[in-house]
């Protein structure tokens, strides 16, 4: 399977390490619909196993979960270049799964995390839009607040297919689409970023990646530059792949595994194009793309604090 279901011991786990109990899961989930029901500019309807593993990304905070929820469908007028149009029957979901992959391993590691593969399979940059990555990536997010439970991320991103085409449009605007959208909407819990395969000409990708992170993430970047042993001993091979000397099977099977989850999720998706943010009916202040992103006029530089 794709994204096996969580055991009853894993689900304590990942509770028990925010410090929460079923009975304070379900107070928090009645909390959360409550609050929806009184945004005006929200949409009211959310099912509760999404409540319940946002409020656990969120650390168990209810006004924490309240912003990433309002962020979530904000970000759906901000970068709709992202996050909408992610219909998986359309011609461009059929091109970027077979030129790159956003993989979820079936297997989590002992401390409950999820190890997520990054990487492209198809070299030919001509080809490459990263956007469609980055919208990729947020659909597998959206299939895991419906079915995973896990404490946080782990992400390795494999750069053996990643040359000076795909350098050259990777730029600071996208980077900081990503990462706003994965921290503000997506309540993402990172552990680690392991970069693997790094030809020496990537260095500026991953400079420029850590220029966008907080300094909390940005440090837990880490380059193994020779060989998997490094990995190794950061994730066990039990949860890796056969390509990385694992034993979760391999990224082609797993792979093919996800494109047909998401597919499934076809009606959801076009669905989703039209819950969005009404800016007209929002309580006090509307919310400006400047004000989510630190760039002035439509993301045309950062500003400097």
């Amino acid at each position: 399977m794709a994204l096996p279901p969580p055991s009853n011991e894993v689900v304590e786990y990942v509770r028990a390490s925010t410090g929460v109990n079923e009975k304070r899961i379900k107070e928090a989930v009645q909390q959360l619909k409550a609050w929806l029901k009184l945004q005006p500019h929200l949409p009211h309807d959310y099912d509760e196993g999404r409540l319940e593993r946002r409020y656990i990304w969120c650390k168990a905070s209810i006004e924490r979960t309240k912003s990433s929820l309002d962020m979530y469908y904000t970000l759906r007028n901000a970068v709709p270049d992202i996050l909408s149009n992610r219909d998986p029957l359309k011609p461009w979901f059929e091109q970027i799964t077979s030129l790159s992959y956003c993989l979820p391993l079936p297997k989590l590691t002992e401390e409950c995390h999820r190890v997520v593969l990054l990487g492209n399979i198809d070299p030919d940059a001509t080809k490459f839009n990263l956007l469609d990555v980055f919208k990729l990536i947020f659909m597998v997010g959206d299939v895991r607040f419906s079915e995973d439970c896990c404490v946080a991320d782990t992400y390795i991103v494999d750069m053996a297919n990643f040359g000076l085409g795909h350098i050259s449009k990777t730029t600071i605007t996208a980077v900081k689409k990503l990462e706003v959208c994965a921290m503000k909407g997506y309540s993402a819990r990172i552990r680690g970023i392991h970069y693997v395969n790094v030809p020496a000409y990537a260095d500026v990708v991953i400079n420029l990646t850590r220029s966008v992170m907080k300094p909390k993430i940005a440090a837990r970047i880490h380059v193994h530059s020779k060989g998997l042993e490094s990995l190794h001993e950061k994730v066990s091979k039990k949860v890796l792949p056969k390509e990385y000397g694992g034993d979760a099977g391999t990224i082609t099977e797993l792979w093919d595994a996800w494109k047909k989850k998401l597919i499934s999720y076809r009606g959801w998706f076009v669905d989703q194009d039209k819950m969005k943010a009404d800016e007209s009916k929002r309580p006090g202040k509307k919310i400006e793309s400047g004000d989510i992103f630190g760039f002035e006029g439509s993301f045309r530089q950062l500003s400097v604090d």
